[in-house]
């Protein structure tokens, strides 16, 4: 777990089927992002669904400092917590925790190695 230089991501897509209280979840959640470094990377509500994710409206990626900061914040109170709106506010959810390339992998990438 985290490579040199290589951040941490949260995948969700999920199926929003009560907009109040995702947005309950939004207000609370975006603050407390930025308090554990996270920022959303990525946010889509018109997502191409595919290999069970056909019918979600929103796909989200969250990028952190490291895996570390990543799986830290996900497995936090706070987070368990708040992740309990997410849950009631949507159905058919999918959440994924990935580490990025290393900088070494990006300068060879860019390279052309």
């Amino acid at each position: 777990m985290d490579k040199k230089g290589a951040k941490g991501y949260w995948i969700s897509t999920a199926t929003v089927t009560n907009p109040e209280l995702f947005a309950e979840y939004v207000d609370k959640v975006g603050p407390w992002l930025k308090e554990v470094g996270g920022e959303v990377f990525a946010k889509d509500t018109e997502p191409q669904g595919k290999e069970r994710t056909e019918g979600a409206n929103l796909a989200v990626i969250c990028e952190f400092p490291s895996m570390r900061a990543a799986v830290g914040a996900y497995e936090s109170a706070k987070y368990q917590e708040l992740s309990k709106l997410r849950k009631a506010a949507t159905s058919n959810g999918t959440f994924t925790i990935m580490e990025g390339m290393d900088e070494a992998t990006k300068l060879k990438r860019a390279m052309g190695l």
